[in-house]
């Protein structure tokens, strides 16, 4: 019996949320649309419905709450009982209460109070003749009972540690450590780029092979010059030795190059098989952790509908997209700067009723969540219709905590006002309480947005109210990616955002108005440079009629398409994006670094970043004509290859011409042959020479003393800072409190 009602209870947990979603759909439509009628009969039936399932599965408190809708319903039916606010948010509350009832018996917890609610329900629909009541006794008056052993379906919140893991039309659960299957995730995600990494080895073959056939035809080439000679000696049976030796060697040649031959074709082929498979497995595996939004964001609406009646606030919720599937890690880290940016909307954004209607607006307002998939990116979304962004209390607020001067306030965009709510302990509330006040909510999401590679936008909302919008990679496990070059740099682009990669010839660019544009898909797609976009000197564009062709990545960014000009289109490829929060890489720009086949990162871009926000002007294609500024040249001098190489593209990309050493002595030696170098940056603990000597010796020499030198190291005691400024060092910044801003704005400041 156990089992057959875990069997029901698991179809019914299915059944209810079906129900509960049509209801509130109809409830959602007549709030935004007064003129409009809800198929009555159809509601009626859902809660005739849900009574009759409950009453199957034994859950009398579901059975009681329906059979009190039911009667609500056929009361407004009937006409003596109208469908306005109040009545809809009795239901609300009805249909809440039943989510927590079902939630209770599926997966234990405190037992619900429903005394409230029904009393509620019984006065709109008790004087209507509803149906005959249920003949059970509340379970608000039993004593408490233990609920009954969780059913076999996936339930919300598992357990710590353990992962549900559901196949098939009919789910089944399975656990297993979650520890485990990370570590199945990290093996497969490490797996492809491994197994990408053979193109090494085959190109070592193929260069073998090169050489074996140059050797071959050079034999070919002697061999009838000796041949004659070998033959005739071996015809009268004196072949002596030499000759043997010569046919010795010509077998075992021969036999070299045919071996050769079936390595490389057995390595093909293993190589072929394992892409194949291990291609699967990763596809597996990634499917394996998407689950629906709706594993965590089920209970949103639930509690933004109870947060908005707990401050006398009306608030209709509308949840969009809820079967978006993402990376399990991924929706677990999002959901509570999701939490945050509802309570956010509710707080600041929602008026009170009599607020809205004294302003013209519903005495409801409308909070809309939606989860959805744009390129290989999932995008969450909170939007409210409330008050909007107030920038005057912004500009006031920062002004109080001495973050801008008035002047500063007064002359300030609103990106950079908005920009200032994300940061700790900002907030414009004038009061804390446990919703708001503490200024940490928005700060929570930026951090966590970025710690995933992504972004977040505080964005007004036409026709007033403000969205909030979160962009982050869909799977934390690897992503297609296009690498392109620029310059001398190799960059990523999430294959996800690519539409297309093409050549064009530069005679069918458009120059006509003022963005080039090429014409794809009977659409003007406009062209920036992705040089320009980075803040590199752009190459200046081929003049008509000299056949040059164009390299083109076609990205969507802003809402819009872009074709992004490069020197080169590489290839696509699988690889693994990590966060590179230890060199403060600019997360609005870049999603991370991606490591090429010589060990070196790559930086990956984050095209929506890249992209100027609507109205603003891309950066103008270079002319040929166009006369070249002098780039100021920076040396970057650093044993790690990832932190030179990151401050590289960093630096390259505000403009800065950049020559990496290895340490000290490469350094001095550098200086030795460059006279245009204009500041050294420079770590400390390095081989042969530290950052230390190489800063005596740079102060030292009447030839370099007036060089100025920024240290950037991870030693962050006092003595050390003190001894790096008494050797005359003008920056000293710590590498686990690096910001890339703070040393942007130390160059310039030398410079």
């Amino acid at each position: 019996m156990t089992d057959i009602r875990e069997r029901l209870l698991a179809a019914f947990e299915l059944e209810h949320k079906d129900h509960l979603a049509a209801i509130r759909e109809a409830l959602h439509a007549a709030e935004q649309d007064p003129a409009y009628v809800p198929d009555l009969a159809e509601i009626h039936r859902r809660a005739h419905s849900l009574k009759g399932a409950a009453r199957a599965v034994d859950l009398p408190e579901v059975e009681r709450l329906s059979h009190w809708l039911e009667a609500v319903f056929l009361a407004v039916q009937r006409g003596s009982v109208p469908l306005d606010a109040a009545a809809r948010a009795v239901v609300r509350h009805a249909l809440d209460a039943i989510e927590d009832v079902v939630a209770w018996a599926t997966r234990g917890g405190n037992a619900v109070e429903t005394a409230g609610v029904l009393a509620d329900l019984a006065r709109l629909g008790g004087e209507a003749g509803g149906p005959e009541p249920v003949q059970r006794r509340p379970q608000a008056d039993a004593p408490a009972a233990p609920p009954p052993r969780p059913v076999t379906a996936a339930p919300e919140n598992p357990a710590p540690g353990t992962v549900s893991v559901l196949r098939g039309a009919a789910p089944s659960l399975v656990r297993i450590r979650s520890a485990g299957l990370e570590r199945l995730f990290n093996t497969a995600a490490g797996l492809l780029p491994e197994i990408e990494n053979q193109s090494a080895l085959v190109e070592q073959l193929h260069e073998l092979r090169g050489e074996w056939r140059a050797l071959e035809r050079s034999w070919n080439a002697i061999r009838p010059q000796v041949g004659r000679s070998l033959d005739s000696r071996g015809a009268r049976g004196r072949a002596d030795d030499g000759a043997a030796r010569l046919l010795s060697f010509e077998r075992r040649f021969r036999a070299l190059g045919a071996a050769l031959d079936a390595a490389h074709r057995s390595h093909d082929r293993h190589l072929w098989s394992l892409r194949r498979w291990s291609g699967g497995l990763q596809e597996e595996v990634k499917q394996l952790r998407m689950l629906p939004a709706e594993s965590q964001f089920s209970g949103l609406g639930r509690m933004i509908r109870e947060m908005s009646r707990a401050q006398g606030k009306e608030v209709e919720v509308d949840i969009r997209g809820l079967e978006t599937q993402a990376d399990r890690v991924v929706l677990q880290r999002l959901k509570d700067p999701v939490l945050h940016l509802a309570r956010n909307a509710v707080t600041h954004g929602v008026e009170t009723p009599r607020e809205r209607v004294a302003a013209g607006k519903p005495a409801a307002a409308t909070v809309v969540f939606e989860a959805s998939v744009t390129g290989s990116r999932l995008v969450l979304r909170v939007e409210d219709d409330g008050r909007g962004l107030n920038a005057a209390a912004v500009a006031r607020r920062a002004v109080d905590r001495g973050l801008l001067t008035e002047e500063e306030a007064a002359a300030a965009a609103p990106d950079q006002l908005l920009g200032l709510i994300f940061e700790p302990g900002f907030s414009t509330a004038d009061r804390t309480t446990e919703l708001a006040g503490r200024g940490m909510g928005l700060a929570i999401v930026r951090q966590e947005a970025t710690r995933l590679q992504g972004t977040v936008t505080l964005t007004d909302r036409p026709g007033g109210g403000t969205v909030a919008t979160v962009a982050v990679p869909l799977s934390l496990l690897s992503q297609r990616l296009v690498f392109v070059a620029v310059e001398d740099d190799i960059l990523a682009l999430p294959g996800g955002d690519v539409a297309r990669v093409m050549r064009l010839p530069a005679d069918q660019l458009l120059t006509d108005l003022t963005t080039p544009t090429v014409r794809l898909e009977e659409e003007d797609v406009p062209v920036a440079s992705l040089a320009g976009l980075l803040g590199y000197d752009a190459p200046p564009m081929p003049a008509a009629g000299t056949g040059a062709v164009l390299a083109l990545a076609v990205v969507r960014a802003g809402g819009r398409r872009l074709a992004l000009l490069v020197d080169e289109l590489l290839t696509t490829r699988d690889a693994v994006v990590t966060a590179a929060e230890e060199v403060g890489i600019d997360a609005a720009r870049f999603l991370g670094t991606v490591l090429l086949d010589d060990g070196s990162p790559a930086l990956v871009l984050n095209p929506a970043g890249l992209a100027p926000q609507a109205g603003a002007a891309l950066p103008p294609l270079a002319r040929a004509e166009d006369a070249p500024r002098r780039r100021h040249h920076i040396l970057v001098v650093d044993d790690s290859i990832t932190t030179r190489t990151l401050e590289k593209s960093i630096l390259e990309a505000h403009g800065y011409r950049v020559t990496l050493c290895v340490d000290g002595r490469e350094a001095l030696e550098t200086l030795s042959e460059l006279e245009d170098v204009d500041l050294i940056i420079s770590d400390v603990e390095m081989p042969r020479m530290d950052g230390f000597a190489l800063l005596r010796a740079v102060k030292g020499n009447p030839l370099t003393a007036d060089l100025p030198v920024i240290l950037v190291t991870s030693r962050a005691s006092d003595e050390d800072r003190e001894r790096g400024l008494d050797l005359g060092a003008d920056a000293y910044i710590v590498k686990t409190r690096f910001d890339q801003n703070e040393l942007l704005a130390g160059i310039r400041r030398l410079l």
